[in-house]
């Protein structure tokens, strides 16, 4: 037998009370005695066969069965365990050999056994009545020889070694999977469950939605699908960072849940939007007073990182089965609902009408419209002139986008704007916006116009987007347009918006040579300091004010005081939506610069503004 290469435990316990016996053992197991390892070298010298090493083994003595049960107690105790034993079948007066196997096996499951006996002490009926043979006894049966004891020694303390091996790769094998199987659960959880709130997310929300459909038509009740959106959410985020606003929607989850029953579930669905499920409703006015619990509850004041912050909430409710018979629609049309009451009004709820649906669909008609009409070259810029009131000349243009829809003629900004920031659209098609005047610009210069200051609208999207200054550099660089000529308006309740970071993208525009306007000012409630920080060239008078100078001497207080401030501080002034005489000579007396509106033009097509441009020169050069 060849001897394994790996290193197995070589530990035998002799038990046996003859003195003799133990005797016999060491010779047989124990090391080569010099004679023996003069003898095999003399060999090996002279047939010229390789020495080979002997098997040792590590021998423990016992001279009873009590004995040995001591001493493999202590073994197992001290992490040594014997790998076999030896035992004789006859100890007087102790224990005899069956006896002490039993006893061995209680301290030590995995001993090998080796029992020594001449089968006329017990016949094998009565030991296999005492005893189970199983894999972990041999019976050696005596007289026995040298060769015999060495194979039995080596082939037991082999199978326990390798026994042991065994169990440990088992038990490895059992610790990976267990892990496994937590990394596999932990992983779902991630899946189905907020890592904020806790609650089941969206992954979750259909299943359970799903489920309790399933029980509500068994049956026979209604179930009612609650929407929750927080209202100007982003504001927490955007003055307190996002630690506080992640505190603020983990108290505003939990309130929720505290708000409803042990049946009904609350989901997180979006980053500030959270869904409730309501099972076994008798009525849906029954959901009017858990929703006032709900929006109740969303707005009770919290302290946070030493701020004491209130948010307020948009609630939408569906009904199964009036509103819906499936999940995706039921969250849908609640959803609807709850977009709708943020735009009539926050902080309140509302059920599911199908006037609402037919609102959301045509919304993302307008949506979809806005991406095909990008991709068609549907949308076109008109210009309105804006004229120097002193001399009446045209000193500059603003460009509107106008949308040329195939069967319906023009659709004017208010129809889709909305809908374009609300889905994002803005982006592009405000970069379309930008590219276009500046390339209609350079053409009328290259035409021999006198040049004119460019006006572009920026919305609050476009503003706050990272890459909005290289935005503009890159089209100025593709257009070779002058930045002198390129006014970007602005409105006041952006330019109020995280003032630090409005005043660095401010700068970076001013160090391109840009002009800035505050648009629609009177409306943003901007203080005087910082209106002195910001680096802008041009104040716009909002309309509503110039609209109301013949009628309310307030509007007229307000424009006298904007064109007084707009002086002091030695910014240009424009005055927008001028319709009569009457305003422009108001606004001449009180020497505001410049002005546009329907009294000079309304917004029209790059050849038609040419031609106003023309008309407005030649009358201007023949006036004495």
């Amino acid at each position: 037998m060849k001897t394994p290469s790996v290193q197995a435990n070589r530990r035998i316990l002799i038990i046996d009370d003859t003195p003799s016996i133990h005797q016999d053992f060491r010779k047989i197991l124990g090391p080569d005695t010099d004679d023996e390892q003069t003898l095999a070298g003399t060999e090996a010298a002279l047939f010229g066969s390789p020495q080979s090493a002997r098997l040792v083994f590590q021998l423990d003595s016992a001279y009873q069965g009590e004995e040995a049960l001591e001493l493999v107690t202590r073994a197992q105790a001290q992490g040594r365990p014997y790998a076999m034993a030896f035992t004789d079948m006859r100890m007087p007066p102790g224990w005899d050999g069956l006896e002490t196997i039993e006893r061995l096996w209680k301290a030590d499951p995995h001993l090998q056994i080796a029992l020594c006996t001449a089968f006329s002490d017990y016949t094998w009926e009565a030991m296999a009545e005492r005893l189970e043979f199983g894999d972990q006894l041999l019976v050696l049966k005596k007289p026995f020889d040298s060769l015999e004891i060495r194979q039995m020694a080596s082939a037991l303390t082999w199978k326990w070694q390798m026994a042991q091996d065994a169990a440990i790769k088992v038990q490895t094998l059992e610790q990976t999977i267990e892990a496994r199987v937590h990394e596999l659960l932990k992983v779902s959880h991630l899946l189905q469950y907020d890592v904020l709130t806790e609650l089941p997310n969206s992954t979750l929300l259909g299943d359970r939605l799903n489920q309790s459909l399933a029980l509500s038509r068994r049956h026979d009740k209604q179930l009612a699908v609650m929407f929750l959106g927080l209202d100007r959410f982003k504001r927490i985020n955007n003055a307190l960072g996002h630690p506080t606003g992640d505190e603020m929607l983990k108290r505003v989850g939990h309130n929720l849940v505290a708000c409803v029953r042990a049946s009904d579930s609350v989901f997180r669905y979006g980053s500030d939007e959270f869904v409730v499920i309501l099972a076994d409703i008798h009525h849906p006015q029954q959901t009017k007073g858990i929703a006032e619990k709900l929006l109740n509850a969303i707005r009770a004041p919290q302290h946070i990182a030493g701020h004491d912050l209130s948010v307020t909430a948009s609630l939408g409710i569906s009904i199964y089965p009036e509103d819906g018979f499936d999940a995706i629609a039921l969250i849908k049309k609640a959803e609807t609902a709850m977009r709708n009451v943020k735009e009539t009004g926050p902080n309140d709820f509302s059920f599911f009408i199908d006037e609402m649906n037919q609102r959301a669909r045509e919304q993302q008609s307008i949506e979809s419209g806005i991406r095909l009409a990008l991709e068609r070259n549907e949308f076109v810029l008109h210009y309105q002139p804006k004229l120097d009131l002193s001399s009446g000349k045209v000193v500059g243009a603003e460009a509107l986008i106008r949308w040329q829809k195939p069967g319906q003629g023009w659709v004017y900004p208010t129809d889709f704007i909305g809908v374009a920031e609300d889905s994002g659209l803005i982006v592009p098609l405000s970069k379309w916006v930008l590219a276009q005047a500046c390339q209609q610009a350079c053409a009328w210069q290259a035409k021999g116009l006198p040049e004119l200051c460019m006006s572009v609208n920026v919305s609050a999207i476009d503003f706050r987007q990272r890459d909005f200054v290289e935005g503009i550099e890159q089209i100025l660089k593709q257009t070779g347009m002058d930045p002198t000529l390129l006014e970007l308006e602005i409105t006041e309740g952006v330019l109020m918006q995280n003032i630090d970071a409005t005043m660095v993208s401010l700068n970076r525009l001013k160090a391109l040579g840009v002009r800035l306007a505050i648009d629609d000012f009177g409306t943003g409630y901007s203080s005087l300091s910082y209106l002195q920080r910001f680096p802008i060239d041009v104040l716009k008078i909002d309309q509503s004010f110039i609209r109301g100078l013949s009628r309310d001497s307030n509007d007229a207080a307000l424009v006298s005081a904007i064109i007084s401030l707009g002086k002091s501080l030695k910014l240009t002034v424009i005055a927008e939506g001028v319709e009569t005489l009457e305003q422009l000579n108001f606004l001449k007396g009180l020497q505001c610069e410049e002005g546009q509106g329907y009294y000079f033009s309304k917004a029209v097509e790059p050849d038609a503004f040419v031609q106003y441009l023309t008309s407005v020169q030649t009358a201007s050069s023949t006036t004495p």
